[in-house]
């Protein structure tokens, strides 16, 4: 029997209505202490059901498990954010089992960053876009929490050590999205008009 985390049921409760079906996915594989990447669908059923005996149950559970079924694939590399990846028989996570294997338990920021830019072709969040080159901060937070298995907090202060020892920099216009790149791939990707 699954022992439920309490963090997560009332964070998903303060939610409400608009709590997303990847949110309380997320929820579960970064609150949830888990040995083995992703968690198992007896977890995410369990949650489902403390979340659907809630206090005030605006909580659909059928409408949350047909989404996660529809949206369950068995796929080892990124498709996209609307898909939830198969682990195995019995498990799942928001990002593919390949990002798992690759990086799983590691905590290492810059070895995130450079897993994305290098091997991770599809990740379409990572790239020189409006608000920059690099992976969005908020994303990178994301996955390094799920898929290293550690605390949302602790990879946000790891980040912020990072840039104040200029490993890691962001665009200059402190975008709210801002693209976090390693410091090494500052030169590749400055505006060649800069220098004019």
């Amino acid at each position: 029997m699954t022992s439920i985390n309490e963090t997560i049921v009332s964070e998903a409760q303060d939610r409400n209505q608009n709590l997303l079906a990847e949110e309380f996915l997320k929820l579960i594989e970064v609150y949830h202490p888990h040995e083995e990447p992703g968690v198992s669908r007896e977890t995410v059923t369990a949650y489902s059901e403390a979340l659907t005996d809630g206090v005030d149950g605006s909580f659909d559970r059928g409408t949350f498990d047909e989404t996660v079924n529809a949206r369950l694939i068995d796929a080892d590399t990124w498709v996209d954010a609307d898909s939830f990846y198969a682990l195995g028989t019995d498990r799942v996570s928001i990002y593919p089992g390949s990002w798992h294997d690759a990086l799983g338990r590691s905590t290492d920021v810059r070895e995130y960053v450079r897993y994305l830019r290098d091997e991770a072709d599809d990740f379409e969040a990572f790239g020189s876009q409006g608000t920059g080159a690099g992976i969005p901060e908020s994303d990178l937070i994301d996955i390094v929490a799920v898929v290293g298995r550690t605390d949302s907090d602790a990879v946000k202060a790891r980040i912020e050590d990072l840039r104040n020892d200029g490993e890691i920099v962001e665009g200059p216009d402190q975008h709210p999205a801002a693209r976090v790149r390693l410091a090494e791939d500052a030169d590749e990707v400055q505006d060649p008009t800069l220098d004019k």
